[in-house]
């Protein structure tokens, strides 16, 4: 190959090294324009400073100001893309709210339209025959795309308005005044004529409720749950909850009603409530149960939000529940709140009237105008009444009967001994005490029978010893403690105890260290939930050897 084949070197030397003397300009410049404008100038005028970079002072002077013209000519445009996306942005937010607006006034406009046209409907359909309130209200939750639960619970709270409205507009007391004593005997003989009671405790309770639910909306505080149960079908329980409502104000009668509806109910219409089958519905409803047990007490208010407004609800009222068995499906607490009453199935040969015969029976609108009568004339005296309690009735028990005791006192005769008997038969029966009670009431007797004195006076029970005392007894609710076929333990006996602040602790009988209980801690636990005290002086007590070996006495 010959030399004069090949580039020249010096000119591709001179080509290369032009192109990185750009770059490097280029660069420097670009840095050179970021800086101050004082240090720029500083290394733009320094000698040989440009030279460097191939260039002399004025132009490189102008390289770095064309340069800052143009990043800050490029600054003010993206400032101004900024600003306008700003701007654009606020002009969407602006329409989308004004959108906003109009949609929810237009969703207002038509949920107002739809709840006069659902009100008007509903008012229409009032008038109506019962028979066909189903299907209309059916059509109208199809035309109006509402919930057809709803529009029943609605219907229902129009209804008893206008049920309501018809009482007090036909509700004329009796003329005269009349006796309590006679009008609680017909009242009574009017109910035997229709059903079989043959409790007569229970007998008592049902007539004495009839005047109760006369005065219940104006005196009372206290309203208990009357039970009507039975062992099984067929006993009447049904039957006797629709002729007792025929004796009562603002009855109403109803079968599972939700705990929504019910307390609506009872806020609007203040009715005597009767609520059939209650075994199926308390014992899977747990809203129902729960607004069933605060309705006991006048003043208990459930709060709820209604189409965006807060409402308090008042669910006090008379009521009777019946069902099968129904005491076993309700909450300790709630059973507390009741009276319990039990019917049983009619013998053959046991006559009454049809309950066909009732709506046409006259005696039971002379019986409601002659007890809205007695009603308004004896309020302030029952108001002021307090009734002689039997021994044992306090605190919640007292509370059930107070009212009951004041109607049968005021009315004489032989109803406050009767109401009296009833009482104490009923709560005997029925009031059974809890676990946690019954458990100390134990404890009670173990101590008096088993008690082992201590030193300083008091009695001791090892807490092995008291688990062979209760399993021995065989008292189900212990021995297959809690349905697992076992009998309750040392240690769940001290559970049950603890709420009492008297659990087990170090004990020394007869000079050993056990685990147990002393009666020291027992006194105020005795004394306020049994009403007892043990015995003084009963034991005797060790008080240490004297110096010939005999034991102290005292």
């Amino acid at each position: 190959m010959n030399a004069s084949d090949n580039p020249e070197p010096d000119r591709v030397a001179s080509f290369a090294g032009a192109d990185e003397r750009a770059r490097r300009l280029r660069l420097e410049v670009e840095r050179l324009a970021r800086l101050p404008t004082v240090e720029w100038m500083f290394y733009v005028e320094s000698a040989g400073y440009a030279e460097k970079y191939g260039v002399d002072k004025a132009t490189l002077k102008r390289m770095v100001e064309a340069v800052i013209k143009e990043n800050e000519k490029k600054e003010r445009e993206k400032r101004q893309i900024e600003a306008r996306g700003e701007k654009e942005k606020e002009r969407k937010a602006d329409k989308k709210e004004r959108l906003d607006r109009q949609v929810k006034k237009d969703e207002t406009k038509k949920a107002e339209k739809k709840e006069r046209e659902r009100q008007k409907a509903l008012a229409t359909i009032v008038k109506l025959p019962r028979s066909e309130h189903e299907a209309t209200l059916q059509e109208l939750s199809r035309r109006l795309d509402e919930d057809l639960d709803g529009l029943r619970e609605e219907l229902a709270l129009l209804l008893a308005d206008a049920e309501t409205a018809k009482v007090r507009a036909a509700g004329e007391p009796w003329p005269e005044p009349v006796d309590g004593k006679e009008l609680l005997d017909e009242t009574e003989a009017q109910l035997r004529r229709y059903v079989v009671i043959h409790d007569e405790a229970a007998g008592t309770i049902y007539t004495l409720t009839v005047p109760f639910a006369w005065v219940h909306d104006e005196i009372a505080t206290f309203s208990p749950i009357l039970l009507v149960e039975g062992a099984d079908s067929d006993v009447a329980k049904t039957l006797f909850c629709q002729i007792h409502s025929l004796l009562t104000p603002r009855a109403r009668m109803i079968v599972k009603p939700t705990g929504p509806a019910l307390y609506r109910l009872v806020d609007h219409a203040h009715p005597s409530l009767y609520i059939d089958n209650g075994d199926k519905l308390l014992a899977h409803d747990s809203d129902l149960a729960d607004i069933t047990n605060s309705s006991w007490m006048r003043g208990i208010r459930i709060p709820r939000v209604v189409e965006g407004k807060a409402y308090e609800f008042d669910p006090f009222c008379f009521k009777v529940i019946n069902g099968i068995d129904l005491l076993s499906h309700l909450d300790p607490a709630t059973r507390t709140r009741c009276i319990a009453t039990e019917m049983l199935p009619k013998l053959p040969d046991e006559k009454v009237i049809h309950v066909k015969h009732a709506a046409s029976d006259e005696r039971f609108a002379v019986l409601r105008r002659k007890w809205l009568r007695w009603s308004n004339d004896n309020m302030a005296a029952l108001r002021d009444a307090e009734p002689a309690m039997p021994e044992g009735f306090n605190n919640r028990l007292a509370e059930n009967y107070a009212l009951l005791f004041a109607i049968a006192d005021l009315a004489g005769g032989d109803w406050p001994k009767r109401m009296r008997a009833a009482a104490i038969k009923l709560s005997h029966e029925y009031n059974l005490p809890s676990l946690r009670r019954r458990l100390l009431a134990k404890f009670f007797d173990y101590f008096i029978a088993h008690g082992v004195p201590s030193a300083h006076g008091s009695l001791l029970l090892i807490s092995k010893q008291v688990e062979g005392l209760v399993a021995a007894e065989g008292d189900e609710a212990f021995s297959d403690y809690l349905g697992k076929g076992r009998p309750i333990t040392q240690w769940q006996i001290a559970g049950l105890l603890k709420p009492f602040k008297c659990g087990p602790e170090l004990i020394h009988p007869r000079g050993r260290t056990e685990r147990g209980y002393d009666s020291g801690r027992f006194e105020t636990p005795f004394k306020h939930y049994l009403g007892k005290t043990l015995p003084v002086g009963r034991s005797t007590v060790r008080t240490g050897k004297d110096k010939g070996g005999s034991k102290g006495k005292r």
